[in-house]
């Protein structure tokens, strides 16, 4: 009896493995089909929320200071983007501390030379003839005011204060919260 069930049942079993087999394959091809557009869809939007930050400033000269001095031993190079900034309005700070580096303080004057062209200069103090003190509004990028403030200290021990701001309140209201006096 047991014989005979098989024998019935065994080209049904067959049959309907049959099927699943063929069945599986092509739900495979297209379930490969959308996981490569999902996978494609994920990359691209991942891409896009990439944020805009990272490549900030690196329209301009001065980037190369951060990036050359930024892991230097003895450098401090402080940035901060995001929430910790949304209470005072700023979308990205960006500063670098050198100290004792003269070839550093001549490498961030050059870079600031070329960043100067078509930049509106605030302030500006020279000291012999040399640029000490310098604050820039660049030209806008989409929203952000953007501006540059650069310092050395003279001296003996030199000390140069690199900073890059981008903000959404106006240059005006940058300046007075930078200066202002504790």
């Amino acid at each position: 009896m047991k014989r005979a069930l098989k024998q019935t049942f065994k080209p049904k079993i067959m049959f309907i493995v049959s099927s699943m087999r063929q069945l599986f394959k092509k739900n495979k091809n297209e379930r490969m089909k959308r996981f490569t557009k999902l996978y494609l869809l994920v990359l691209f939007a991942i891409a896009l929320a990439i944020p805009h930050q990272l490549y900030a400033q690196k329209d301009l000269q001065i980037s190369k200071v951060f990036d050359m001095y930024g892991k230097k031993k003895g450098v401090v190079m402080v940035e901060i983007s995001g929430e910790m900034l949304e209470s005072y309005d700023f979308t990205l700070f960006k500063s670098i501390i050198i100290k004792n580096d003269p070839a550093a303080a001549e490498f961030a004057r050059k870079c600031i030379a070329k960043d100067q062209e078509g930049a509106k200069k605030i302030k500006q103090v020279l000291n012999s003839g040399e640029l000490t003190s310098i604050v820039l509004q660049l030209a806008r990028k989409g929203k952000d005011n953007r501006l540059i403030l650069y310092n050395e200290s003279p001296g003996g021990e030199t000390q140069i204060t690199l900073v890059y701001i981008e903000s959404k309140i106006d240059v005006e209201s940058i300046m007075n919260m930078i200066l202002k006096k504790k």
